[in-house]
């Protein structure tokens, strides 16, 4: 019995998960500089009054600084920002964010063609300033220069055609890019008619992170980041909100496409939200007229974001907002 007991002993061991590790920026909100310490005992360098610092640390840690305290937790990237009353922790979204409002600063004032001055640039203001950039860093949150000016300071795109859909009356179909296609329908969906599904839906209420599949299982993703759920269509009910906007989604679809697709082949809608930072990374869906494979996607929003939320197609700096 000692025996097997030693050798449970030694395979947890051998299993053990490694320790979890983030980079951490730390923001000194105040007046004076501060001193901060990691996990009770790791003195770090002084912290210079309205400036940053970036370090990689093991999680879960406590942070101490000048008389505040915070438990550090998260993956990837977090943020701390040290105010005089409390540490204010923030997850890897806030860390684009920050890197978001930095770059906003040095827009038209670096090279477009050199991007590490833009990156050093960026770091130079991202909390408050900061010793060392993070390219990996800003690859990871925003690709490269370019991806963030479509996403964050190019204007919307224009219609290069519109005209009326016969499919449904009094709709106006704006054209944004013949091939592969994409137009736009503004108006299409009334705050009513949203808040109808939302009412009488109960699987909204049961939001959560977005699953990826397509390989026989499913997995959260990274690079898609909202909270979701799917929303079933009874196509015996068709008065009921979800199965009359899946209706009329898909008779305008099959007028886009030009050609009929059944309502049958209409996927369970996939209910999103987004919370502050959150994202899907660029993509793609279905597999254009491979047999079996999703031929088109429909977007509708049933709320703005007050900020950003936009559609970019990368390839041709396409942007829907």
């Amino acid at each position: 019995m000692a025996r097997n007991t030693c050798l449970l002993a030694a395979l947890a061991c051998a299993y053990a998960a490694p320790p979890k590790r983030v980079t951490l920026a730390i923001a000194n909100e105040r007046s004076d500089k501060v001193q901060c310490s990691l996990g009770g005992a790791e003195e770090l360098p002084v912290i210079p009054a309205r400036t940053g610092q970036l370090l990689e640390t093991e999680v879960p840690t406590e942070l101490v600084c000048g008389g505040v305290r915070a438990e550090i937790d998260g993956d990837g990237y977090v943020v701390a920002r040290v105010g005089d009353d409390a540490i204010t922790v923030g997850d890897a979204n806030e860390f684009q964010l920050e890197l978001s409002r930095a770059a906003h600063k040095c827009d038209g004032t670096s090279d477009f063609f050199t991007p590490p001055s833009f990156q050093g640039c960026v770091f130079r203001h991202a909390f408050g300033g900061v010793d060392e950039a993070d390219p990996r860093a800003w690859r990871l949150f925003w690709q490269n220069e370019a991806y963030w000016r479509l996403c964050e300071v190019a204007a919307p795109s224009r219609a290069v055609r519109s005209y009326a859909s016969e499919s449904v009356p009094g709709q106006v179909i704006e054209v944004l890019r013949e091939t592969p296609f994409v137009a736009v329908a503004r108006g299409f969906a009334t705050r009513k008619q949203c808040q109808d599904i939302v009412d009488t839906t109960p699987a909204v209420s049961g939001l959560g992170r977005a699953h990826v599949g397509g390989t026989g299982e499913t997995s959260f993703s990274s690079s898609r980041e909202t909270l979701s759920t799917n929303l079933d269509i009874n196509w015996n009910e068709p008065d009921a909100p979800v199965t009359s906007m899946a209706a009329v989604t898909v008779e305008l679809a099959s007028e886009l496409l030009g050609e009929r697709i059944p309502y049958e082949a209409q996927e369970p809608i996939n209910f999103l939200h987004y919370k502050v930072g959150f994202e899907y990374k660029p993509h793609t869906d279905g597999a254009g007229r491979t047999k079996g494979k999703r031929v088109a996607t429909t977007l509708v929003y049933c709320e703005a974001a007050a900020e950003g939320g936009s559609t970019v197609f990368p390839g041709d700096d396409l942007k829907l907002s």
